[in-house]
């Protein structure tokens, strides 16, 4: 499994995957690995191969409990629908064509669906990528969903959601209070995530009337776009540490300085936050001319 990675449109990311389990979630992305770049094309994947690109614990899952799982991804999957809609018309696409399990010569088959192939095929911008073998090593399945959005912003080392958006993109039940969120969702995410992105912190900031919770921040390292051949290896990487200190900006840096494993409601007045919205405004939009869309 080292070195195979998942890539797929960003669209991908808006899209809750409700009730998925983490192995449920692990198993998906395996699939979706072998589906990238294969168009609408049935492929076939042993047993075997699929359980070792989805690090399924082999040891204490017997066969039936792995066919099981496999039923309960689709089943799961038939809720999760693509949405296109037009002045005229409304059409909904569910990710898999083919999806068959064959329990006799352990094997599945299965393809995307033609009208939604653009999301594993011939992606060249906006696009989200991961190693296959770091997501599947998460325990949570709330880390492996914020893995999967971090990654998107990966080069900007910053994320801002509203709360009622962040809780829609990780299922998070609605009986959650924040204190619950807190415990139950942020501090096994910085738990996991901490060693993946660097310096990672996690904010919550109020809205201007109130004490309500109206957005969930992230901070991290950006990491690096640019690699020189013609360089030292020793060079590129010193250069790229450089670069991403260069492209992140003083409210940025001076965020990075708090506590990263804490987590704290940013007590802004109405003058910082309208500062801080404009400054990250200004940030985007250096990115956009200088990098393109962001991947």
């Amino acid at each position: 499994m080292a070195g195979e990675t998942v890539v797929y449109h960003n669209e991908m990311n808006l899209v809750p995957l409700r009730n998925f389990t983490p192995v449920e979630i692990d198993l998906l992305f395996a699939m979706c690995n072998k589906l990238k770049e294969q168009a609408d094309d049935v492929i076939r994947i042993d047993f075997k191969d699929l359980k070792q690109l989805s690090n399924y614990d082999a040891n204490t899952r017997n066969i039936k409990r792995f066919i099981n799982d496999l039923q309960r991804v689709y089943d799961k999957m038939l809720t999760i629908t693509y949405k296109l809609e037009t002045s005229t018309k409304i059409k909904r696409f569910v990710l898999f064509h083919t999806y068959e399990i064959d329990k006799e010569q352990r094997y599945i088959e299965i393809s995307t669906n033609p009208n939604l192939k653009y999301l594993l095929n011939n992606i060249t911008s906006n696009f989200t990528k991961f190693e296959l073998e770091e997501f599947s090593k998460l325990r949570s399945s709330y880390s492996k969903n914020m893995y999967r959005l971090l990654k998107q912003y990966k080069h900007t080392g910053f994320f801002k959601i509203k709360i009622e958006d962040f809780r829609d993109r990780l299922d998070i039940p609605d009986s959650y209070r924040m204190t619950n969120i807190t415990q139950k969702v942020l501090k096994p995410i910085i738990s996991e995530l901490d060693g993946i992105f660097s310096n990672l912190q996690i904010k919550k900031i109020k809205a201007s009337k109130g004490r309500k919770i109206a957005y969930i921040e992230f901070l991290f390292e950006p990491e690096s776009r640019i690699k020189s051949k013609k360089q030292p290896q020793h060079k590129n990487i010193e250069n790229a540490r450089l670069k991403s200190r260069e492209l992140t900006p003083k409210w940025l840096l001076e965020a990075h300085e708090d506590n990263r494993n804490t987590f704290s409601s940013n007590e802004m007045t109405e003058t910082e936050r309208i500062e801080h919205e404009k400054a990250e405004a200004e940030f985007r939009k250096y990115l956009k001319e200088r990098w393109g869309n962001d991947s």
